[in-house]
């Protein structure tokens, strides 16, 4: 464990690093904090993001801080001219970085073990799991403790496994019966249909299948987030129905994202050809392109990075420049937690990175809390994300107690 004088000496040396004034001995030490722990690493990279910083120092400089610093000076000189107000702002914003590294230093270092110790013993990373709703109106609780199952039912073999179930069809089955497969919040299950389909289902989704597909199409029906993995059958098409939208393919990799709670319908091609209708617009798409479906009933195509939108299946949360309102979306799903803002601008903070969704959940406030302005504040089950406070109290701090008359 690091001596108290090294300890208290951390945010100097941080601050001299934003600066570029380390001397070679304040170099060796702040390496050697640096790689002395994880913790020490992330926290170093947070004060070294040049554009947070630059956000930050912007953010001094806007209009409403300043128009608020001239209330509270008001009430102290009367007589102070705007020039010299706005000259305070501009020393402010000359020192504010050193004081960045202290802050983040102290209030990110604390606010991380609290929340660490708060979410330990309280929430829970997603699980296998899901429940099967049987044609004769039974149900059945699927999990991975649930294993080497296998039981009959209108003329198919269900066979259950840790990580999922499959079907197995009788080629002398002439009628279609369905079965119903619930993910819920805080799950994920996979299923191979009967013509060896295979189909990965996200948090809180549903899919709705014939026990064995009859007749020249193959149809199943979709809410939530799948990923599909088609077996290729030129002569039945396979079609997925999402809220009345239809994508059409004859053998394919693909994910639709389509929650009755979002404002589009997202169908992303990884690989073969799909043809995504809804209404009277019908598109194809090719691999690499998302049809993007909104309230309106317009779709759209553009490119994308396939990886964002199926990293889940394979255990990963993966986010590029995106906003954390949406984030928090996905996060909630599976950790099965409600979200609370407390400021609707923090909805538009972007975030880029990736997680694994098995880990616990601090670590991805952890990871979340390094844009710098959020914190996150955990009560059981319920997230309150707020703007990071210690940052702009300091900020406000420093502004009121410059000396005007400089």
């Amino acid at each position: 464990m690091k001596s108290m004088r090294t300890y208290k000496g951390i945010p100097t040396l941080l601050s001299k690093a934003l600066l570029g004034t380390l001397s070679g001995e304040e170099e060796c030490s702040l390496k050697e904090w640096r790689e002395a722990n994880p913790e020490n690493e992330r926290l170093y990279g947070s004060v070294m993001n040049a554009e947070y910083m630059v956000q930050k120092s912007q953010e001094i400089a806007n209009v409403d801080i300043v128009n608020g610093y001239m209330n509270v000076l008001q009430k102290r000189k009367r007589n102070i001219r705007v020039r010299r107000i706005r000259r305070v702002v501009s020393i402010a914003a000359g020192v504010v970085l050193p004081l960045l590294a202290a802050v983040l230093w102290y209030g990110t270092r604390e606010k991380m073990e609290n929340v660490q110790e708060q979410v330990t013993s309280v929430i829970r990373h997603g699980e296998v799991k899901a429940e099967l709703l049987l044609a004769d109106g039974t149900t059945r609780i699927l999990s991975s403790e649930v294993t080497d199952s296998l039981f009959r039912q209108q003329g198919a073999n269900i066979v259950v496994q840790n990580q999922g179930v499959s079907y197995q069809g009788d080629s002398s089955v002439v009628e279609e019966c369905y079965n119903t497969l619930r993910v819920p919040r805080g799950g994920e299950y996979s299923i191979t249909l009967s013509d060896g389909s295979i189909v990965y289902l996200n948090s809180e989704s549903e899919l709705r299948y014939p026990v064995k597909f009859v007749g020249e199409d193959r149809r199943v029906y979709l809410s939530g987030e799948a990923y599909f993995d088609v077996s290729k059958d030129k002569e039945h098409p396979f079609s997925v129905d999402v809220n009345g939208s239809v994508v059409k393919v004859l053998g394919t990799s693909f994910n639709v994202r389509a929650y009755a709670d979002e404002n589009e319908i997202l169908t992303t091609l990884v690989q073969g050809s799909v043809r995504f209708s809804a209404g009277k617009e019908s598109v194809v798409l090719k691999p690499g392109e998302q049809a993007v479906l909104n309230k309106s009933g317009r779709v759209v195509i553009k490119e994308v990075d396939t990886y964002l939108y199926t990293a889940w299946k394979n255990g990963v949360f993966a986010f590029e420049k995106q906003r954390l309102e949406e984030i928090m979306n996905v996060v909630a799903r599976w950790y099965d937690v409600n979200i609370f803002w407390e400021n609707a601008s923090q909805k538009e903070v972007t975030f880029t990175g990736k997680m694994k969704r098995y880990d616990d959940f601090s670590k991805v406030v952890e990871m979340l809390e390094m844009t710098g302005n959020t914190e996150f504040v955990v009560k059981e089950n319920n997230i309150f994300i707020r703007e990071n406070r210690i940052l702009y109290t300091s900020f406000f701090f420093l502004m009121c107690h410059c000396d005007v008359n400089r």
